[in-house]
């Protein structure tokens, strides 16, 4: 685990992307994140960018909350690899481009995430609330019925690997749909996979 110091990941392909940023604070400064506020911990910026659209998630901890961080694994860096491993299981979720954090004698100072936007979503919250709000026509009975089985299907299998979500909500669904078919998404995943489930299968399995 990196105690002092900046670490960054970048997938293959995307380097170019991060040509001469090597800490935290040169991504934001290049794309103009938003540092979040002490209560929030935690901004996203849209980039719209020629390589295509992302998402930048900046993770910052001030005051009693960088207490809470020494020696604890970065958010970001958490987020990065349940992306990967959840698309290993099966999942439909946002491509993982890359992360960086800085730390200072263990405590961690700020961390970034970036993900490709997955064009034609809606949140599942937003479409239940609004249904007659969504930007292509929602599925009919047979194909909610097959997303609903096959989503189970691949939780389930995860469940069966100990792997559970923890914050699998309407807001971190995403309905997508690209002209032929639709697919449902997976975002915000910093807790998927924590230890105390892998403990409690059974309590894992009901809050997922």
């Amino acid at each position: 685990m990196l105690i002092h110091g900046a670490e960054r990941v970048v997938s293959p392909g995307a380097e170019r992307l991060f040509e001469g940023l090597r800490r935290p604070k040169d991504v934001i400064g290049r794309w103009g994140a938003e540092i979040p506020p002490a209560d929030r911990r935690s901004a996203v910026k849209e980039l719209v960018l020629p390589e295509g659209r992302f998402f930048l998630k900046i993770y910052a901890y001030s005051g009693f909350w960088r207490l809470r961080t020494i020696f604890i694994q970065a958010r970001a860096r958490r987020e990065y690899r349940n992306l990967r491993a959840l698309a290993e299981l099966g999942f439909d979720v946002p491509e993982a481009v890359a992360y960086g954090q800085e730390r200072c004698l263990g405590f961690l100072i700020d961390s970034f995430l970036l993900t490709r936007a997955i064009e034609n979503a809606v949140e599942l919250r937003a479409l239940i609330d609004r249904p007659g709000e969504a930007p292509f026509p929602l599925p009919g009975p047979r194909e909610r019925r097959a997303l609903i089985e096959r989503f189970a299907k691949i939780l389930r299998g995860a469940h069966e690997q100990r792997f559970f979500l923890h914050t699998l909500r309407a807001k971190n669904l995403l309905l997508s749909h690209d002209g032929k078919r639709h697919r449902l998404h997976v975002i915000d995943v910093p807790f998927a996979g924590i230890w105390r489930w892998r403990l409690f299968p059974r309590a894992g399995r009901v809050r997922d």
